[in-house]
């Protein structure tokens, strides 16, 4: 997992706009110390092992959780609306077959 180091300088022109690699220990634009920060919240991290922050990562859980239950219900709409497509299609199967068959013949010609 990539982590981040920004500027922690909140009069920085860079402060929550760039992110840096391991190799930079200081902010090209201020010069400040470069910490390791959340990648959402850019709140100061006090190790370089996690990307997000524990609340950070709890709304990303949550959000993914929601996201799950909405797939969920739009999965029973699209099973619904492909059920009523199927028996209305098979309803009118003879006016497919004969469609089709017009259409055969004009690409022959």
């Amino acid at each position: 997992m990539k982590v981040f180091k920004g500027c922690v300088n909140e009069k920085c022109e860079a402060y929550k706009k760039k992110h840096y690699r391991d190799d930079y220990e200081y902010c090209p634009f201020c010069g400040d110390k470069l910490e390791y920060v959340c990648a959402d919240c850019w709140k100061v991290m006090e190790d370089n092992s996690e990307k997000h922050c524990e609340s950070c990562k709890a709304k990303r859980e949550q959000q993914h959780a929601q996201n799950i239950e909405k797939a969920k219900g739009y999965g029973v709409a699209a099973v619904g609306v492909a059920g009523a497509v199927g028996k209305a299609a098979w309803n009118h199967k003879d006016d497919i077959v004969k469609a089709a068959k017009v259409a055969v013949k004009i690409v022959k010609k």
